[in-house]
């Protein structure tokens, strides 16, 4: 019984084993990178391979940025009156955009307007009575005593003026400060007080960009630095609206970043249609042109695959040899092949 046993467990155990071996292909003829060589027949078609000169390019992802943007806050506390723009409204230099409560400063206003039109008077009073004692005191008509009390007179009019003149632009800058414009032409992104709010100094109300002033912001390797110059041209492509546009390097930070090694170049874009679609925040690719090198390509009918590799023919001294290559999506060959030698298409 026992003998039984052990022979079953051995029939077992040698079936898993010879399944294993066939799972892992022991029993399957591998293809090897380089086969024998077999002999040519005479009617096939070669190709000799040759090496072209081919700019290398390298492309950075980055984002579009705006180079004018700017968030405006309140300078004094007071209650939202109006808001007159919205999200993605275009608006022009200088539209007042908010309006707070200002009732208060208007009648300041028009209370140091008022202090400054009697302040206006007395000065024109003390001046003619300045004028009126030099004519007197010249023909020795009033004594000296009178007609220094008539000059301080004029000096002291002439400066309650000016201190009420300041007054006035100081009330009129209060009551600007109540109006709150676009300090550039530019594009509404956020609305962040509604009517009715608090502003206050420093709170955040409205933002807005200038769409003339768009940017490529990328981050680049440092081996390519010395093929990137400001003021050089560059291709920037968009691939939400399949666009490519070509801009040029404003700027480039001489310093890398600690973490990626990476350095911040800046590319302004072109500009013309006010309802262009470059945006803030896109995804932006750009392309940098680097030295010529020599580049193998093979064609489509000189290589086949089996499974993910690719095989081609290579004639070597009247021999035919199956050679494993590397391939890029365009056929560009990185390695397995050198220039001159021989292929046959149509494998």
């Amino acid at each position: 019984m026992k003998a039984k046993k052990g022979l079953l467990a051995l029939v077992l155990g040698t079936g898993l084993l010879v399944l294993f071996l066939a799972m892992a292909g022991a029993f399957t003829e591998k293809v090897a990178s380089e086969s024998p060589p077999n002999r040519v027949a005479s009617d096939v078609t070669t190709l000799t391979l040759e090496a072209v000169e081919q700019p290398q390019t390298r492309t950075f992802s980055g984002k579009l940025v705006a180079r004018q943007n700017a968030t405006l806050a309140a300078r004094m506390t007071a209650t939202v009156a109006e808001v007159l723009v919205d999200v993605g409204d275009r608006v022009e230099q200088g539209d007042v955009l908010l309006r707070l409560d200002n009732a208060d400063l208007s009648a300041k206003v028009r209370q140091v307007q008022q202090a400054l039109a009697s302040a206006q008077s007395q000065l024109n009073t003390a001046r003619s009575d300045y004028r009126r004692m030099e004519t007197l005191l010249a023909k020795k008509l009033v004594p000296q005593s009178q007609f220094d009390e008539a000059e301080n007179r004029l000096k002291t009019a002439q400066s309650d003026y000016r201190r009420a003149l300041a007054a006035v632009d100081e009330a009129e800058t209060q009551f600007g400060f109540s109006l709150v414009r676009a300090p550039f032409s530019g594009v509404i992104t956020e609305k962040i007080i509604n009517q009715g709010d608090t502003a206050t100094p420093g709170a955040a109300m409205l933002s807005l960009y200038n769409p003339a002033s768009i940017e490529a912001m990328v981050n680049m390797a440092e081996s390519v630095l010395p093929f990137v110059a400001i003021g050089q041209s560059l291709t920037v492509e968009l691939p939400t609206y399949n666009k490519t546009l070509t801009g040029m390097v404003r700027t480039m930070t001489p310093a890398a970043d600690t973490s990626s090694r990476s350095y911040r170049v800046v590319v302004t874009l072109p500009y013309s249609d006010p309802n262009d679609s470059s945006l803030p925040g896109m995804f932006a690719k750009v392309t940098v042109s680097q030295k010529s090198e020599p580049v193998l390509y093979l064609p489509s009918n000189a290589y086949y695959q089996i499974g993910q590799l690719n095989y081609v023919k290579v004639l070597d001294a009247g021999e035919v040899r199956t050679r494993l290559v590397s391939l890029t999506q365009l056929g560009r060959v990185r390695k397995g092949l050198k220039p001159g030698e021989v292929v046959i298409l149509n494998p």
